[in-house]
């Protein structure tokens, strides 16, 4: 049973990863908006495209603490598939280890980033100028949300893996319970 302060940020991480959603209806929009402006009224927009790339990297920081959290991220499994189960766990783990410490140090760079932008009122210098600390200050809050979950998979005990019957054989090829919902 997770603690409250996990059920908060497994709450918030999926919030985060619905908000990316919409941002990606933004980036719809936006092109709507420019392929209407551009061929209907002669009349292209300035900010679009700027408007696509923030939104592109806000959608991308909401999403993958969420694949962090339900280890929806893309894996090379050749080697950890032929480890013993007993092996395998400790392969998890020590890579989980590692890709959290490095998911914080980069979110700390990041963060000191944000930091130094906001102090120095730091902008973009795209077509849509705005503060670039709206836009990295989700890149750190990314890689640091995501190194919470790796150490969350590193310091927690994941349940046994029990052997697949023959009714549940064809629904374990598609499902895999460490996913989540």
């Amino acid at each position: 049973m997770p603690t409250l302060l996990a059920r908060v940020h497994d709450g918030v991480t999926r919030a985060g990863f619905l908000l990316g959603g919409v941002t990606l209806c933004g980036i719809v929009l936006c092109f709507w908006l420019e392929v209407i402006a551009r061929y209907f009224f002669n009349s292209p927009t300035l900010w679009s495209g700027a408007m696509v790339a923030y939104l592109l990297c806000l959608s991308i920081s909401l999403a993958a603490p969420e694949l962090a959290r339900t280890h929806g991220h893309i894996a090379i499994t050749v080697l950890p598939e032929r480890l013993s189960p007993a092996t395998r766990a400790l392969y998890d783990r020590l890579l989980a280890l590692i890709t959290g410490g490095v998911c914080a140090v980069a979110g700390w760079i990041c963060l000191q980033e944000s930091l130094r932008q906001f102090q120095y009122h730091t902008t973009t210098a795209m077509g849509l100028d705005i503060p670039k600390v709206w836009v990295s200050s989700f890149i750190a809050y990314a890689l640091i949300n995501a190194a919470l979950y790796f150490l969350r998979h590193a310091f927690t005990r994941a349940a046994p893996e029990a052997p697949p019957s023959d009714d549940s054989a064809a629904a374990s090829a598609t499902t895999d319970a460490r996913k989540g919902p």
